[in-house]
């Protein structure tokens, strides 16, 4: 009998034993759990509370904010980029302003430019055409603090705040070309002079908001692309679709060519290439040489 209650004593031990572990296991595992969704929300609670900001040691080229005012049919471009670059990225700041005629709009054109081996990777932008053959490029970027560099998963947590670059060609797609050796399309729309009109009118509208009040970034919810065809649908009954191709703006152009947007004689591998411009190979500083950089594709 009193074998037996040792061994009972011993089995009762043990069973304790376990579930006390057990216990102590389920403890351990609901502490680890609630300290990951702590963590979250402080996370998240210091990206949200971050504040936007214009007051900021900004990089070359991005140290002012453009401005658009347009009376009646009179355009005013204040701060409107136009520097010269040299082979070693440098170059003298040149801000100007700029007038133009909002009936004398004639075009409007794609531009993407590949800064990376990955083709998926891109930066997108527009360039407005005139009567008189000048073209003002617009193109919304990520405002970068001196020494900082871009990075997409940064830009999802309130890292860089929004500027529109509001330029020249020279400018703009020179610095892409000729000191970054990017791989640059310039693609014609099939957009009416009255549709480009309209679609500068509802980006002037953007420009003068980030003028007014800073805002930031966002990598999925507010990058150069979708800035871009929100308007676009503003103006339209197009509705873009939503896939890997329209998310990564490297592929952008191939959504153009399935939509018809941009002209479509011939296979889309074709017309890519056609398009690209040929790095070092146009003169920045000589009379026309906008129309140097788009070659005829027929």
């Amino acid at each position: 009998a009193g074998a037996a209650r040792a061994c009972l004593r011993k089995s009762v031990s043990r069973s304790f034993f376990v579930v006390s572990l057990k216990h102590m296991e389920k403890n351990r595992i609901k502490i680890i759990f609630l300290g990951i969704i702590v963590a979250v929300l402080v996370f998240l609670s210091f990206v949200l509370l971050k504040k936007p900001s214009h007051d900021r040691d900004w990089e070359l080229g991005q140290e002012r904010l453009p401005k658009i005012d347009i009376v009646g049919d009179d355009i005013e471009i204040s701060d409107f980029r136009d520097f010269v670059w040299n082979g070693s990225g440098k170059a003298e700041p040149r801000y100007v302003s700029r007038k133009h005629k909002l009936s004398e709009i004639r075009s409007v054109d794609v531009i993407i430019s590949h800064f990376s081996d990955f083709e998926g990777l891109a930066h997108i932008f527009l360039s407005f055409g005139f009567v008189d053959g000048k073209h003002v490029v617009v193109s919304m970027e990520t405002r970068r603090e001196v020494g900082e560099e871009f990075s997409p998963i940064l830009g999802l947590l309130n890292n860089f705040e929004i500027i529109y670059v509001v330029g020249s060609e020279r400018d703009i797609v020179g610095l892409r070309t000729d000191v970054r050796d990017e791989r640059v399309h310039i693609y014609p729309t099939v957009a009416s002079p009255e549709k480009a009109k309209e679609l500068f009118l509802k980006l002037a509208e953007d420009i003068n908001r980030i003028y007014a009040k800073p805002k930031f970034y966002n990598t999925l919810l507010s990058n150069c692309t979708n800035v871009i065809t929100r308007r676009v649908e503003d103006i339209s009954e197009l509705k873009f679709p939503l896939t890997y191709k329209t998310l990564l703006p490297g592929y952008f152009d191939e959504v153009l060519y399935g939509m018809e947007l941009i002209p479509a004689a011939g296979n889309f591998e074709e017309i890519k290439k056609c398009h690209q411009v040929d790095n070092g190979s146009v003169d920045y500083m000589a009379e026309g040489f906008e129309k140097k950089l788009r070659r005829p594709c027929d």
